[in-house]
């Protein structure tokens, strides 16, 4: 009977123990949830509030609106248009399941011809990428066309986390006119994030590449406004939220250029499409550049193509031997060939080593110095002339003679006096110095080479030929400077810079960039010669006569060593007793410059001074 009880006794014990140890238990897990209250409630009430209304209210950046490039008369250059991108917003995502259902939904989008829209390498590069920049948008596809977009919002209910959104793209509506002029804008690099000037911008911006969009970028720029937007449980927008800051973007500025687009566009359409060269028109008293046209040419609306597309555009055009990237009006370098006779000319009427009335030996075809024969352009040879005579007809003999006279430094001195041989600063990207060299320079250049300066080297170089290159740009600022006697002032595309609102921010002032001077006998004598060579019945240059215009130039065929023929130069200026436009063409493998140079130059010119006969397109 006691053992009875003693175990009824064991068994109450163990009971209230167990009760004991589930109330202890009940208590604990209470606690626990009354202090993480206390701390979700209490505690951290401000910072849980927050995310709770970064889940429902999201700030979006609202991209302002790159500025416009304007003509000089008004004529929109560059404008923007609507471009769609679809875009991942890795917050919306929420959990794993959902990130790889997305994931492999996304792939299985397809075109109307089966072709997969997005690349897999690139979608897991945009949504790792995500993980670490959750409330940021990753661009997946950029500038999709209307029936793509149409595919995205047909599956939108599937895909949390993509959004469409509409950006300001760049459109260049005259095409490949005026692109090496432009430049183009690209997505921004992390190399270029690095840099101090570009901590404003975020990854997927689009900064300006080459050309004037690289120049004046932060003037194009504008700023950045946000606003505040609801989102539901699967992160799409609902719309705005009342009483929230709406931080309005600024439009950037716009430039005013130097560019009269009748010009462009007639010396764009002047130079045969089957050939290589450049055309540069300015104006000598101020630099101003009125037209600028490098061929091949390029169109820049490829760079805001998608990126599939952007690729296989980049390829063509980078891989393109004929190099429709470089800019051959600034970048480009050739020897002078005959135009360079003005400067040779120049130094030696400077320092009177000879005179206008100066006559050296009959030219007969070529010219007998040492060993070496130098043969004149002219097989028949042009008889006695003058410096005059010698610019009209391009008698190389007079120069063979002239050239041995005046000695290299003179005639160093004098190129660089117009600026030869050292960049005039033009306010795009790419411009490239060329090469004036004189004896001195020449052996100090090539003394590891062991190559020493000969008396026959300076034969080559009063012609233009040798150890000379030019770009176009200099070498039609130095025709210009000539004419107008009072320096070489720095081209230059900008005008004026307006804001938004059409107030003037910045005007250009004119800057002169090398003395571009001689004495006045000098120069009437050597514009004599420029005079000859296009309104005299043996002058070479007679197809840029511009009917009622006192036009002067010189005519040029520089050798070139990698095609039959030689490269076809002109430069001219009018009018000459007060020069107002200054015109430089330059033909890669065309033949003579008279021939082929000259008449593009006549025809811009007949368009600067006559512009009633012109009908320009204006977009």
């Amino acid at each position: 009977m006691l053992s009875h009880s003693n175990e009824q006794e064991d068994i109450r014990h163990e009971m209230n123990f167990k009760t004991i140890v589930f109330v202890c238990i009940n208590i604990i897990a209470f606690s626990v949830l009354i202090l993480r209250l206390l701390q979700l409630q209490y505690f951290d009430f401000e910072n849980n509030l927050k995310k709770a209304e970064e889940n429902r209210i999201r700030k979006v950046n609202v991209k302002a609106s790159r500025g416009y490039i304007l003509d000089r008369n008004g004529i929109v250059l560059v404008r923007n248009r609507p471009s769609y991108q679809i875009s991942l917003l890795y917050n919306g995502l929420k959990t794993k399941e959902n990130r790889d259902s997305v994931f492999n939904r996304l792939l299985r989008i397809t075109d109307a011809k089966g072709k997969r829209l997005l690349d897999s390498a690139a979608l897991h590069f945009s949504f790792e990428r995500g993980r670490w920049q959750k409330f940021r948008y990753q661009r997946l596809m950029e500038d999709a066309a209307p029936e793509v977009v149409a595919l995205f919002e047909e599956r939108a209910e599937e895909l949390p986390g993509i959004e469409i959104l509409v950006e300001s793209r760049r459109d260049y509506p005259f095409g490949s006119q005026g692109a090496h002029i432009f430049g183009y804008t690209g997505e921004i690099s992390e190399k270029e994030l690095e840099l101090p000037e570009n901590a404003h911008y975020v990854m997927g911006d689009r900064i300006g590449k080459k050309g004037l969009e690289f120049s004046y970028e932060k003037e194009f720029r504008g700023k950045n406004g946000s606003r505040h937007v609801e989102v539901n449980a699967m992160g799409r927008e609902m719309g705005p939220v009342a009483g929230m800051p709406f931080e309005k973007p600024v439009s950037g500025n716009a430039l005013v250029t130097t560019i009269d687009w009748r010009i462009q566009q007639v010396a764009e359409a002047a130079i045969p499409e089957n050939l290589k060269g450049a055309v540069v028109a300015l104006n000598p008293q101020n630099g101003e550049i009125y037209a600028m046209v490098s061929r091949p040419p390029l169109d820049p609306n490829i760079f805001s193509l998608e990126k599939r597309e952007l690729h296989k555009a980049w390829a063509s055009v980078a891989l393109d031997t004929a190099k429709p990237l470089t800019n051959r009006a600034i970048s480009g370098v050739y020897p002078p060939a005959s135009v360079f006779k003005v400067i040779t000319a120049a130094a030696g009427l400077e320092d009177n080593v000879f005179t206008e009335h100066t006559r050296y030996k009959s030219c007969l075809g070529g010219f007998r110095f040492g060993s070496r024969y130098a043969k004149c352009w002219r097989a028949a040879g042009h008889g006695v002339l003058n410096v005059v005579g010698a610019l009209r007809e391009s008698c190389d003999v007079f120069f063979y003679q002239a050239g041995l006279d005046v000695g290299s430094r003179r005639i160093s001195d004098m190129g660089k006096r117009f600026g030869l041989g050292s960049a005039l600063g033009v306010d795009i990207p790419g411009e490239r110095s060329g090469l004036l060299i004189d004896s001195a320079t020449y052996e100090k250049w090539f003394e590891r080479r062991g190559w020493k300066w000969s008396a026959g080297e300076i034969l080559n170089i009063a012609i233009g030929q040798g150890a000379l290159l030019v770009t176009p740009l200099q070498q039609t600022a130095m025709v210009g400077a000539l004419a107008w006697g009072n320096g070489v002032y720095k081209p230059h595309f900008l005008k004026e810079i307006t804001s938004p609102d059409g107030e003037v921010l910045i005007k250009f002032k004119r800057e002169k960039v090398a003395e571009g001077q001689v004495l006045e006998h000098t120069r009437k004598i050597v514009l004599k010669g420029l005079d000859e060579v296009v309104n005299s019945p043996y002058g070479t240059g007679r197809r840029a006569i511009v009917p009622g215009i006192r036009v002067g130039g010189k005519t040029g065929s520089a050798e070139n060593p990698h095609g039959e023929k030689t490269h076809a130069w002109f430069a001219a200026v009018a009018p000459l007793d007060n020069p107002e436009i200054a015109v430089g063409v330059v033909l890669e493998n065309a033949g003579g410059g008279g021939a082929m140079a000259a008449p593009i130059a006549q025809k811009i010119l007949k368009a600067y001074f006559y512009p009633d006969t012109l009908q320009v397109e204006t977009k």
